[in-house]
């Protein structure tokens, strides 16, 4: 099977290979540093519930707890779990999204590491803009 892995500069040691739509840094400092990858996401489907993959590369073996937020949005169901940061240098995530309704949708997506502010200005905050339809 060929697979295809995207790049995308996201931290402190250069581009980070991986499959993922999105790829979040953590630095030593625990400031966290969030980028959409050119890997695509794939057809969403309303009344379904998708799955979002994320790759972490942890550059400050960090341990602690790892949050995903964003506000509310009409018609749109998130399953954010909390994950925990292990140590190791690189770990695979996922969220879960639903639709009610064919949509047009911008989710701003913050990531958190140990309950802190998170990276340095917006950083640690990605815009998702996905769409939703039969």
């Amino acid at each position: 099977m060929n697979q295809t892995h995207h790049a995308v500069a996201c931290g402190c040691s250069g581009p980070v290979e991986t499959n993922a739509p999105i790829a979040v840094t953590i630095n030593p400092e625990a400031r966290v540093n969030a980028a959409r990858t050119t890997a695509p996401i794939g057809k969403l489907t309303p009344a379904e519930w998708h799955i979002i993959d994320v790759t972490l590369i942890n550059e400050g073996f960090v341990t602690g707890p790892l949050a995903i937020e964003t506000e509310p949005i009409p018609g749109v169901e998130l399953d954010l779990p909390p994950h925990e940061l292990t140590g190791q240098h690189r770990q695979d995530l996922a969220f879960r999204i639903h639709f009610d309704a064919p949509t047009v949708v911008d989710i701003p997506l913050t990531f958190r590491a140990l309950a802190a502010l998170g990276g340095l200005a917006t950083h640690s905050t990605i815009h998702l803009l996905l769409r939703a339809d039969r």
